[in-house]
């Protein structure tokens, strides 16, 4: 089980992470991140704001009847909450990318179910919808699936901020460390959080995320 976790955390998984920035790029553009302690702040909220607005739904996805007779709710509720064109799009990208590498690591009869449910709906295929769904199909805990997705975010949040320049790879490993704390402190704020109360709740990274699509150049997809 370990060495699954390690493999679905890393990088090199091909879901397609490493090519967003979840709207770091465009606040670095607009001037929110000039100095390592706006990094430092920025790193704070967002990680809060994914634990508010995302892992209630994953949680959700532990919860209630077989995977996949309640998905539809889910992703109906989380799909109405995105409302940057970027993210919506980044997000139902990973999504597809995602269900198809699950389902090649854990194949069954239930994940193919999900797979077909997902892709027939009128609404995307939802990253965060299927990493909580594809981990519980595949039998992780929900503790460990939590982790692994704001373990993630955190991840590519710094990656991003190296990639643009803004710190260094030694700078970005301590970064990162220091945020675990806040990682496992944001998780623990919602552990019983229902997937109905479900906000976000930083306008500024809201704003910046919408502003991407209208960068005059752009290193990331969103």
């Amino acid at each position: 089980m370990l060495f699954d976790l390690l493999t679905l955390a890393d990088s090199n998984l091909p879901a397609g992470g490493y090519a967003f920035s979840s709207g770091l790029e465009s606040a670095f553009h607009m001037g929110l991140l000039r100095t390592s302690s706006d990094l430092e702040s920025y790193l704070y909220s967002t990680l809060y704001t994914t634990a508010q607005s995302e892992l209630p739904f994953i949680n959700a996805c532990f919860n209630g009847d077989p995977i996949p007779s309640d998905v539809t709710d889910l992703l109906t509720t989380y799909d109405a909450m995105l409302t940057a064109p970027a993210i919506a799009q980044a997000s139902a990208v990973q999504g597809r990318n995602l269900l198809r590498i699950m389902f090649e690591l854990y194949p069954s009869d239930t994940m193919n179910n999900l797979r077909t449910t997902l892709l027939k709906q009128p609404v995307p295929a939802h990253h965060t919808i299927v990493f909580g769904t594809t981990f519980r199909i595949a039998e992780f805990t929900p503790d460990h699936t939590v982790q692994i997705f704001i373990y993630q975010f955190l991840r590519d949040q710094v990656s991003a901020a190296v990639r643009l320049g803004q710190i260094g790879p030694l700078e970005a490993a301590r970064l990162q460390k220091r945020h675990h704390t806040t990682a496992t402190e944001a998780i623990t704020s919602v552990a019983d959080l229902p997937y109905t109360y479900a906000t976000r709740s930083a306008p500024q990274w809201d704003i910046a995320q919408s502003m991407h699509e209208h960068l005059y150049s752009r290193l990331f997809q969103s």
